[in-house]
């Protein structure tokens, strides 16, 4: 049976460790998985589903979040639907159509296309358009829109080749302050509607053969080293936050410093 309660994340321009009160053992978590899905929809309680609904959005974010941060990304895009091409009403008709463009772009402009893309759901609980993180963006065609960003000094572009609704392609800063608020403003979208909405269904997709992932370590530190080993990042961190865990009566502490 293995343990940790200290793991860290390394990541394109910060390091995350991340704090546990309680150690994190391997097989008890996989025995609780396994007794969850042994219930039937019927013995399930409202309880059971708010809480499968919230742990898959954590699950989500946390994917989101460290294949985000272990990149250098050009540009954050925006897609939406013309409802004359497609349903934007239906996130399995949004899907396959924009993964049928984003497919054929990868052939014909840009191979090493890098990107990650979530969906997001309307305010008014109706539509679904894309949001994407993208580098490497090859022959696809950026045409200045004619609008500007952060007081004029960013251009807004549209793609040219994506013709299935309305695009537009900031470039982002390739610093830790400029690439973490763009993360953080994409998790702002895997909310409880998206995810009550899209259950059983892919959240996120990135490109497996252009993405890094973060180098991530797990330690089992005795709790008198693990108080000074705390103590000793409090000066040197950029960013600190308690997460109660109340569900596996835990708590975690995520400190994050930056290397670049």
């Amino acid at each position: 049976m293995g343990a940790y309660n200290v793991r860290t994340l390394t990541y394109k321009y910060q390091t995350q460790v991340r704090f546990f009160k309680k150690p994190i053992e391997y097989d008890k978590k996989k025995v609780r998985a396994n007794e969850r899905k042994k219930k039937t929809e019927e013995e399930r309680t409202q309880f059971d589903i708010d809480l499968s609904i919230r742990q898959s959005m954590h699950r989500t974010k946390d994917k989101i979040w460290n294949i985000c941060l272990a990149n250098d990304w050009e540009y954050f895009v925006t897609f939406t639907f013309n409802p004359k091409i497609v349903n934007s009403k239906d996130y399995d008709d949004c899907v396959t159509k924009f993964h049928g463009w984003l497919d054929n772009a990868k052939k014909i402009c840009c191979s090493d296309l890098k990107y990650v893309i979530v969906p997001e759901f309307h305010a008014d609980k109706e539509k679904f358009h894309f949001h994407a993180l993208m580098s490497n963006l090859g022959s696809l065609q950026l045409i200045d829109s004619g609008r500007r960003k952060d007081k004029g000094t960013k251009i807004i572009y549209n793609i040219g080749n994506y013709r299935l609704g309305f695009s537009t392609a900031i470039p982002v800063s390739q610093n830790s302050d400029s690439q973490g608020k763009i993360v953080g403003y994409m998790l702002k979208y895997i909310t409880k509607d998206l995810a009550t909405l899209t259950q059983g269904k892919k959240r996120y997709w990135y490109s497996r053969n252009t993405c890094e992932k973060p180098v991530i370590d797990s330690y089992l530190i005795e709790n008198d080293k693990l108080h000074d080993f705390i103590e000793a990042l409090e000066n040197d961190k950029s960013y600190r936050k308690t997460v109660d865990m109340p569900f596996s009566d835990n708590e975690l502490k995520i400190y994050n410093f930056d290397t670049n």
